[in-house]
Order: C-alpha cells, then structure tokens, then sequence
C-alpha cells in the first residue's frame, strides 16, 4: 500500500515537459525574457550521467528552425510576470538550432552537431571576470592574438584571420557583426575533416556583449562548410532574439 501510495505522488508531481507547438515564457534574464512557440524538440542521447543531470523539464530548448524563420511577436509581458519568472539553470540556460538548408534532419542533444547544414546556439551570462574586465568580443580577440603566428593574418569571407600557434589547421578570427549593437564574432576554426575515428567541432562561434541584453554570452558551433555563412548566422541569431524577446524592460539592449 505505501509504494503505491509513492508512486501515485510521484506520479502527479511529474514535471511537465514542453512539447512542439505550445507557447512558452522563459526567463534569461531580467533584460531577456523570451515568449515563443516551441518548434520541432530534440532527441536525447543517454549517457552515464543522466541519472544525475537529464532535467528535460527544465531545459529552455526553443526547437530547431530554418535560418530565415519568422517567429510570432508577442507583445511585452508585465512587470510583475516577469519577476515571477525564475531564473534558468546555470547548465540549461537558452538553446536553439537553426538549419541551413531544406533538408529534414533530427536535432538531437549530443555532443557534436546532427548534420553538416546545423547550427547549434546556445545562450549565456558573461562570467563574473569578463564583467570585472568589461570585455567584448572584440576586446577577446585583442587579448587572444598571444596565441596567434606573427605574421599570419589574412582575410577571409569578411573576417580577420590568423594562424594559431597550436597547429597549422587551427584558426581565430574577428568579424564585425551587421548589428549595430553588437561587438562582433569570434571563430575558432579547425580547418580539418572529420573522420570515423576522430570526430570534433569544426567551427565555434562565440559573441561576448556586455551592453546586450544585461550582457550575454553567444555560443555557437557548425561544420567547416559554413565557414562563408557565419554572419549570415550572427544575424539570425540576433534577429530571433529581438523578435522573441518580451521583457517589460524599456532599452532592453542596455
């Protein structure tokens, strides 16, 4: 009688997990509070430690859309609303993908990107140092050209390149972004194929913008052949967040 009486309990207090389609309103923080409908959801992978940290419950994974999406507009929600929305976890803060192409392909939560036409976004808080600091994106790539070749810029699709000094294959860049309030974006790039046995991300992507939206942290990641698309990609990114955005806060890019 007693186990069925705790399973019962557990049972009406199941978290309840977002789905395809329904309207949801989460929290980034103060100044970035997104309401949107949910697109297509994610295949999980297990793993050794989903016992410990799989909480789809509290995942704030908004689907996986085409890069030229349009989301529905929302008007802002009120003050009150949004101080009673809780902050997210620090490891399941904001994430999206966006699909580059018109081929049907499943998002999944693994380690590395689901197809070559994937790009994965992840939004964060900027770390307690790079507030103290007041960095940017481009004030990153300064700091970072210690790890860069002398004499191995070059340019290429729009962006400032060098060398670094790891490997021959390994790249940083800089590019500005076409918003106007926004830094830039850094790339790590590693020029080399994926093989059967020796899998990795190719392309990171990484904006630091403390005068966006109470200052965030941008991630994103994609395959070598998109190399050329990466402000193409900067700008969706920064598109559907303003569109999903529904904070009450006036000046919510400060």
């Amino acid at each position: 009688m007693a186990t069925a009486m705790l399973t019962g309990c557990f049972s009406s207090e199941k978290a309840h997990i977002p789905k395809e389609g329904e309207i949801v309103v989460w929290k980034q923080n103060p100044q970035l509070i997104v309401k949107a409908k949910l697109g297509p959801r994610r295949q999980h992978i297990p793993d050794q430690f989903d016992s410990e940290f799989y909480r789809p419950a509290r995942e704030h994974y908004l689907g996986q859309f085409p890069i030229g999406y349009v989301p529905e507009k929302f008007a802002p929600i009120t003050q009150g609303e949004a101080e009673s929305l809780p902050m997210p976890d620090s490891n399941r803060q904001l994430q999206f993908d966006l699909n580059l192409s018109d081929l049907d392909f499943q998002a999944t939560d693994g380690y590395l990107p689901d197809h070559d036409d994937q790009v994965r976004v992840r939004i964060e808080g900027l770390t307690m140092d790079m507030r103290a600091e007041h960095l940017d994106t481009y004030k990153t790539f300064l700091q970072r050209k210690e790890y860069f070749k002398e004499n191995s810029k070059f340019e290429k699709y729009g962006l400032t390149c060098y060398q670094k000094k790891v490997a021959d294959n390994f790249y940083g860049c800089y590019g500005k972004s076409k918003k106007y309030d926004v830094t830039g974006v850094l790339l790590d790039v590693i020029a080399l194929e994926n093989t059967a046995d020796n899998r990795f991300i190719q392309i990171r992507g990484d904006s630091y913008e403390p005068n966006k939206y109470g200052g965030i942290w941008v991630k994103w990641e994609t395959n070598l052949n998109n190399w050329d698309r990466w402000q193409e990609i900067d700008s969706a990114i920064w598109r559907l967040l303003d569109a999903w955005n529904t904070t009450p806060l006036k000046n919510n890019s400060k």
